[in-house]
């Protein structure tokens, strides 16, 4: 049951990171802020942190091609991206006690990689014009702002049912 229920729910997570952004971003309010939703991105990360690191790296890899056969013309941007951000994810929580505050400020320094990332390669191929300070200022700081504000409300339960999932792995 574990073996589909983790994936479903990230597929879900996957999916309701869609419907936030149509829903609930100020673009209809006249405001120049993009906010960008990462849920998949916390969830895999979250994955990473708490059950192991190369589950993390397999979710981030097949979400990330979801999202770049879904969203994006280009294939592998968003894969590897996610992979590598769960992997260093996993990596610096590894050293450090994972309390709320901790998890927190790993996970704002994952979704940071994970932006500057992708905008770096977007930028590098030549497919985003974006200068770098509207990138920060319109798109960058807001989206860190929603994905902090969503890792504080789902921590508590999220780590509790991964905590649950890992140590029935290790059972097996």
């Amino acid at each position: 049951m574990i073996r589909f229920l983790l994936p479903f729910v990230t597929y879900l997570v996957f999916i309701s990171e869609s419907t936030v952004m149509q829903v609930f971003t100020p673009q209809h309010m006249e405001n120049e802020t993009i906010l960008i939703p990462r849920f998949v991105v916390v969830m895999v990360c979250f994955i990473a942190m708490y059950i192991s690191p190369i589950r993390g790296v397999v979710y981030g890899i097949a979400f990330g091609l979801l999202y770049d056969v879904i969203f994006t013309d280009l294939i592998g941007v968003y894969m590897f991206s996610m992979g590598l951000t769960a992997y260093v994810t996993a990596f610096i929580a590894r050293y450090f006690h994972r309390n709320i505050f901790v998890t927190l400020f790993i996970m704002l320094i994952g979704l940071s990689a994970f932006e500057f990332l992708v905008y770096g390669l977007y930028s590098l191929i030549g497919v985003s014009k974006v200068m770098l300070e509207t990138f920060i200022y319109q798109r960058y700081l807001p989206t860190l702002i929603l994905n902090g504000v969503f890792v504080v409300l789902v921590y508590y339960p999220l780590r509790k049912w991964l905590l649950d999932i890992a140590m029935e792995l290790q059972e097996k």
